[in-house]
């Protein structure tokens, strides 16, 4: 049996692979003598992308939270809200399955971590008490990644608040072409997520805080896992990544559920129970 969660999934793996190998074509070069420096995602997003103080190619300073999890479907976070109110508040109708898929896609913070992929490593951006549905995507050689954190990829590791900078690039939004038929499909008179193009950075260096008071962060997001049963496509938790007691009775409570078994892909590369559920596994490498 096909999931319904499919397209969606293929799509938000066809957007990561096009950040992948971003090093393989160009190399990280300063375009200006001065960097531009933004304090969270929040801040690169509006005042950096939005107010067009930041270009493509152009070099900036990130200061905030560097995480293994990254956003399942990268997206700005200023559309949240408008996606969120359209999704509920539409008149017409709509199949349990469109929802399931609709809802999921709108939840912004289904989080994905992937390991090492080819030599490098997708990492989530975010505020330093982060939020996985308001991030930027990040791209790093692992290798580069391993000196400056060497704990990046143990299971119990969250994220760690750093300044790193890197110069601004962009990659198809695929996700976003497969949510918007849906959209239309069902009536929801929306445009949201019709950009083409999603931007990420391509860093460079890693500055990683040593003080104890500076090195404080958090981060909430929702782990899930996609199934074969149309009535319960997804079990999903929400919670925060970096309270060790909080994370771990969401991942039991997705474990123990009455539909674990028709669990088909799983959100986690470095705890899946098997290598063969992990959505990278199946969807991107």
């Amino acid at each position: 049996m096909e999931l319904i969660s499919t397209p969606l999934l293929e799509a938000a793996a066809q957007t990561l692979v096009g950040v992948l190998g971003g090093y393989a074509i160009d190399k990280v070069k300063d375009k200006v003598l001065k960097a531009k420096t933004f304090e969270g995602a929040f801040d690169l997003w509006q005042r950096g992308i939005h107010c067009k103080n930041l270009n493509v190619g152009d070099t900036l300073v990130f200061d905030g939270l560097i995480s293994p999890f990254v956003q399942l479907f990268p997206r700005d976070p200023y559309t949240n809200a408008e996606r969120w109110n359209k999704l509920y508040s539409f008149s017409g109708k709509i199949s349990a399955e469109d929802f399931s898929n609709l809802e999921f896609y709108a939840g912004s913070d289904d989080a994905l971590r992937t390991g090492a992929i080819n030599g490098e490593t997708l990492v989530g951006l975010y505020n330093r008490y982060g939020y996985i549905g308001e991030g930027i995507l990040g791209i790093v050689p692992t290798n580069k990644l391993l000196k400056i954190i060497p704990d990046f990829f143990k299971p119990e590791f969250f994220g760690a608040r750093v300044r790193v900078k890197g110069v601004l690039a962009n990659c198809p939004a695929q996700h976003g072409f497969v949510a918007q038929g849906i959209f239309t499909k069902v009536g929801v008179p929306t445009q949201l997520d019709s950009y083409k193009e999603i931007p990420y950075i391509k860093i460079g260096s890693i500055h990683i805080y040593n003080s104890e008071a500076d090195r404080i962060c958090s981060l909430l997001g929702s782990p899930w896992a996609a199934t074969d049963d149309k009535e319960n496509p997804y079990l999903i938790q929400y919670g925060y990544f970096s309270n060790p007691k909080e994370i771990k009775t969401c991942l039991h409570n997705i474990h123990t559920s009455p539909k674990w078994d028709s669990v088909r892909v799983y959100f986690d590369s470095i705890t899946s129970p098997s290598p063969s559920l992990s959505f990278v596994s199946q969807f991107i490498v």
